[in-house]
């Protein structure tokens, strides 16, 4: 998945946004700008070991082919209502696209003919469902939040064990879910409009409760992430001025610890990235090396 990680720089730097910050560690391949704006990201790996990039634009969603760095290339495209947000995740062989734009739904995209093309598998909702902000996804298990796939703006759960017939299960409408994360059956959600972070038992799929919540330190909670260890999440904000990375230590969920950092809250972007403003989203995380995205000035690591 290397090829995916180089990816996310190549697409989105033909925006402009990473010219405000030195290259760490980091060299561009390629330079693909053919659709008006782009959003969310993800990889696919097909059963022969070649690597996709599943890409959200404003007006639908492109699958890249690039598995040779010196011949990357849209495969196709699926168009969608327009929008500056849509976000995807794969299971199986199908990529299930969500977005914000009237009427988006969740579209299903099956990529099991690649290389040498995909189609549109089908378009799911159910009464009152129109559009979502963001998807995540644990084994046969979509996380849907924000929009209105459930009330408030909470968190649905949505069966894809048959991948082109979604079963709608459980919600929690406890509080608006900005994103989300899910390690098991537990979901660390972003409540960006309560200034907290909270914890969802997902066990029950049809019943998912909240066990804890925690306020963060800064005000708009956007997104978060978890280390491979699960001893650590990461959590970014929206609208911060300047944005800092909060780490807060999970190992006991009953005593959920801030940490504070003894050198100063940049150590873990070292002096390379002093200009954090608008810090808002982290992804691929590690202990020592933050892979992180933020509006006016990129992505850093």
């Amino acid at each position: 998945m290397k090829k995916y990680y180089f990816l996310i720089y190549l697409l989105l730097i033909s925006s402009g946004v990473f010219a405000q910050l030195p290259n760490k560690n980091t060299y561009l391949i390629a330079n693909m700008n053919i659709h008006p704006s782009y959003s969310g990201l993800w990889g696919y790996v097909d059963s022969e070991g070649r690597e996709y990039a599943v890409l959200g634009c404003s007006n639908g969603t492109s699958i890249v082919n690039v598995t040779d760095s010196s011949n990357i290339y849209e495969v196709g495209f699926i168009p969608g209502p327009v929008s500056g947000w849509r976000e995807v995740k794969v299971y199986s062989h199908y990529a299930y696209v969500v977005s914000e734009g009237t009427n988006s739904r969740l579209q299903i995209i099956d990529l099991q003919y690649l290389p040498d093309s995909i189609y549109l598998a089908g378009t799911w909702s159910y009464s009152g469902y129109t559009y979502t902000h963001a998807i995540s996804q644990s084994g046969p298990y979509l996380y849907l939040s924000g929009g209105n796939a459930s009330p408030n703006g909470g968190l649905q759960i949505v069966d894809v064990s048959d991948p082109v017939n979604p079963v709608r299960r459980g919600f929690n409408s406890g509080r608006y879910v900005h994103d989300c994360r899910i390690l098991s059956d537990t979901v660390w959600t972003c409540n960006i409009l309560n200034q907290r972070v909270s914890i969802i038992n997902s066990g029950n799929k049809d019943n998912p409760r909240e066990i804890r919540n925690f306020s963060t330190l800064q005000g708009f909670p956007h997104n978060c992430a978890i280390t491979d260890d699960r001893k650590y999440l990461f959590v970014t904000h929206e609208n911060e001025d300047p944005g800092v990375l909060e780490i807060y230590n999970i190992e006991d969920l009953e005593n959920i610890t801030y940490i504070e950092l003894a050198a100063n809250r940049y150590y873990f972007f070292n002096s390379q990235c002093r200009d954090l403003r608008q810090l808002r989203n982290c992804r691929a995380l590690y202990f020592r090396c933050q892979n992180i995205r933020y509006f006016g000035s990129g992505k850093s690591c």
